[in-house]
């Protein structure tokens, strides 16, 4: 050991022959720092044996080798790695050991922890992240991240004592947890299994993602625009007292700036409150979603728009033209007919509040039908060949203000000059004037009856006419029924 720390040209033997003024020729080398260790342990068995046999010979020889030993002992010292520091990281792992030892080493995870003499009240707290509605269902889906907070006044210890370690992170399984459950949804809802932060003071919190699909009862009257508004019971069976955890970002029980939209529904309120049972308590919190219904403005308004237009046109053609009125009104009916099975598909099947929009098309199906019986009852009049005169109050009527207001006044000339105009409209009628034949039953006189074409004239102009109320009426009718189904 000797020959490897100091690196002495003669030898051990020879080193008694040396006179003790040329010791300080004598050549060595820096022991390195596993040699320092070594040297330090031997220097300090020879300054405390009483007895060393030195194994070379010479006076004074033992008091100079302890002055070289001193020596080597001071250099030793300033050796990097001679002497161990202790490391950091050790004594932090060693600390949190210790503390995870006084704090759990009694400690039952399936007992509810007590603060001031009393089970500890749990605080909840959730930010929704992403809802979304199932209308064929009648369920919302949330997806959440929970906020649960509670203390135990038995697991608090000053930082100072544990290398000021002042929070510790533990599984969940190792520390009680409050169960928290949804009441109101499928098998309670899903959460995630995560971990668990302690604080000095005795503060636990977890923070875990949620998943709930809760029952909710839709309300469909105004669809789409329809505003939803859905509640989350949320809480444990077993704790009789749930507080609202205002440690959200908004200092609020409910969070939902963070939300990530959703293509249809747009959260537009929210509130939190605690709801006591007997043997329970959960928090209630109520969504209130708005749906995005730009999309339906042109799958739904648009067409019902463009068949109020053509069931209304219809009656503006003339008379003698039934077969093509009633051709676009049952165009019309099988379009209707498509949007109500398209709404079947689409909508649940509810006892009540039916959606305003299916309304609409149901009961523009049911004008539909009365306006194609309207057409064939003037097809009729214009076409039919009439041998009774049309009464004479009625026909003044016609020729009249009435006429006026109806716009029959083009209609309503005399003389040769009326039958040229109207012959497009005499084309189904009889030809044959001198057919008439004076002792009809009818017993009018020949010579106050006007000829065949006119009182077929008078008779298309009835049918003009029924077309022009009937135009008048159901557009106060379509009126009304977009009053009310509007949304």
């Amino acid at each position: 050991m000797w020959a490897a720390a100091l690196s002495v040209t003669p030898t051990e033997k020879s080193l008694g022959h040396v006179p003790s003024g040329e010791l300080s020729s004598v050549p060595f080398q820096i022991p390195r720092a596993t040699h320092c260790k070594a040297l330090c342990s031997e220097y300090e068995t020879m300054t405390t044996t009483p007895k060393i046999k030195s194994p070379v010979s010479g006076p004074g020889l033992p008091r100079l080798l302890q002055m070289l030993m001193g020596i080597l002992l001071m250099v030793c010292t300033s050796v990097p790695g001679a002497t161990s520091a202790p490391d950091p990281k050790i004594a932090n792992v060693k600390a949190l050991d210790r503390l995870h030892a006084v704090l759990f080493t009694s400690y039952d995870n399936d007992v509810q922890p007590r603060f001031q003499g009393a089970p500890t009240n749990v605080s909840l707290g959730m930010v929704v992240t992403y809802i979304d509605i199932d209308e064929l269902n009648g369920k919302l889906t949330t997806h959440c991240w929970l906020n649960l907070r509670w203390r135990d006044e038995e697991r608090v210890w000053q930082p100072s004592e544990y290398d000021n370690i002042t929070e510790i992170t533990l599984r969940s399984s190792e520390v009680w947890t409050p169960q928290i459950t949804l009441f109101n949804g499928d098998e309670g809802g899903l959460m995630a299994d995560t971990q668990v932060t302690l604080s000095h003071d005795g503060h636990f919190r977890r923070m875990p993602p949620a998943l709930y699909t809760a029952y909710c009862e839709l309300n469909m009257l105004n669809w789409p625009h329809d505003k939803q508004s859905c509640k989350l019971k949320v809480g444990s069976w077993g704790l009789k007292v749930v507080l609202p955890e205002n440690g959200t970002a908004v200092g609020e029980s409910l969070d939902h700036d963070d939300l990530v939209q959703s293509p249809e529904w747009e959260i537009v309120d929210s509130q939190a409150q605690f709801v006591s049972q007997d043997y329970y308590g959960y928090m209630e919190y109520t969504l209130t979603a708005q749906r995005r219904s730009s999309m339906y403005t042109a799958v739904i308004y648009t067409p019902a728009s463009c068949i109020v237009i053509l069931a209304l046109s219809a009656f503006w053609l003339p008379p003698h033209m039934g077969g093509e009125k009633i051709m676009i009104n049952g165009l019309l009916i099988i379009v209707i007919a498509a949007f109500l099975m398209y709404f079947a598909q689409l909508l649940p099947v509810l006892s009540n509040n039916t959606p305003l929009v299916v309304i609409f098309y149901s009961t523009s199906l049911l004008y539909l039908s009365v306006s194609t019986i309207v057409e064939v009852l003037v097809l009729y009049l214009a076409t039919a060949k009439h041998k009774r005169r049309l009464p004479e109050a009625l026909r003044k009527l016609l020729h009249g203000n009435l006429g006026t207001w109806l716009l029959l006044s083009l209609f309503s000339t005399t003389g040769e000059s009326q039958a040229e105009k109207n012959k497009e409209m005499d084309e189904h009628l009889y030809e044959d004037a001198d057919e008439q034949d004076a002792s009809s039953p009818l017993g009018i006189n020949p010579a106050e009856v006007p000829g065949a074409k006119a009182n077929q004239f008078d008779w298309a102009l009835l049918a003009t006419a029924v077309d022009r109320i009937c135009f008048l009426a159901f557009s106060l009718a379509f009126f009304i029924l977009a009053i009310r189904c509007s949304v």
